[in-house]
């Protein structure tokens, strides 16, 4: 969970926001299981596929705090530094009461083995932050928002219903997040000195620091949503004595029409969908009629929440990564246990 890249003689340290106090650590194998004791989150296929160890990441974007379901298995650790993290033991009050959530988990039945209940119940409680309090979630977006997250026991049918039902329950308190807290400790985090340019863990705020970094560390590992490079550390064991981190370049942070071609960078400030999911408005503008339905298909069924909140739509898009792919359609007959998945298309089947 939220895996090391680095050496462990590093001096970098990772600092992050965590039930109401900054958590500083230095560089560690899995920081939420091993060194938080968050065995709550789960680790299944270490791939970012299953969606056992969802985790919620907050930005504050604007002055406003923005909520993203991130599978934590590959995600780079010093990738959270000045971010907000809440896990599954994040959302009981102090006083044992559910967050809505949980709640309607159990009062949907939505649970059997429970091993991906950890990680259903995060991918609810980010979108019930999303939604106002969980407020008009209906059965299309319920599929939308949870299709990074697979069960093998219930049919998913008890967790759509949980999706539904989670924002008409009361929320204990101490079960809320205060955002203009949070949203200031983030900003105070934001405003600490950055890290050493030739750190173990770049990520220069501009394009020209970027080329700088690039220039001065052509041996460092360059990243952005490590939905690939996540998988050389969970599979292959690779460490990296430098990594380049692309995503916070502001040059790189959005996608720009003009009147014969788009320029796609990484994704826009604050946006949850960066891969061509994000794109399907764009395409649907002058300069992006060309693609046609194809290429607004393609994007619809691309991947899922989960690496749509990580990938960028470029590097997501040229390495045909089937991750996540799966279950759209969830809720039609078939969609159980051992029973196949109706409305997949053809796309899902190239691999990555």
């Amino acid at each position: 969970m939220l895996a090391r890249m680095t050496p462990p003689i590093s001096p970098q340290t990772l600092t992050f926001w965590r039930r109401g106090h900054a958590v500083t650590l230095d560089n560690v194998p899995e920081v939420l299981r091993e060194d938080l004791h968050c065995t709550g989150t789960k680790e299944g296929c270490g791939e970012g596929d299953c969606g056992a160890c969802t985790v919620v990441l907050g930005e504050a974007v604007g002055g406003k705090l923005q909520y993203k379901a991130i599978n934590s298995c590959i995600r780079l650790a010093h990738s959270v530094q000045g971010l907000a993290v809440w896990t599954t033991e994040d959302l009981v009050s102090a006083k044992g009461e559910l967050h809505p959530a949980q709640e309607a988990m159990v009062n949907c039945h939505g649970s059997q083995c429970g091993f991906c209940t950890p990680g259903f119940v995060m991918s609810l409680f980010g979108m019930y932050q999303n939604t106002g309090g969980g407020q008009g979630v209906d059965r299309a977006q319920a599929q939308v928002e949870l299709s990074g997250n697979l069960c093998r026991c219930t049919g998913y049918r008890p967790i759509f219903d949980a999706a539904q039902q989670m924002g008409s329950l009361p929320l204990p308190a101490g079960c809320g997040v205060n955002e203009p807290v949070v949203v200031a400790a983030l900003e105070a985090l934001g405003e600490r000195p950055a890290p050493a340019a030739d750190g173990v863990y770049m990520r220069p705020p501009t394009l020209t620091r970027l080329l700088q970094a690039r220039a001065a560390h052509p041996q460092a590992q360059v990243v952005a949503g490590c939905t690939d490079v996540g998988l050389w550390v969970t599979k292959m064991h690779k460490r990296f004595a430098q990594v380049l981190d692309v995503t916070a370049a502001e040059e790189l942070r959005r996608v720009e029409t003009y009147p014969h071609h788009i320029a796609i960078g990484l994704r826009r400030p604050g946006e949850r969908a960066p891969t061509p999911q994000n794109l399907r408005t764009t395409l649907r503008r002058p300069a992006g009629a060309q693609l046609g339905h194809a290429g607004r298909k393609r994007g619809q069924w691309f991947a899922d929440r989960r690496q749509h909140a990580a990938a960028d739509c470029t590097g997501g898009e040229c390495g045909a990564d089937a991750v996540g792919c799966e279950a759209q359609d969830r809720d039609a007959p078939g969609a159980s246990a051992g029973g196949p998945v109706h409305g997949v298309p053809d796309e899902c089947d190239e691999g990555g």
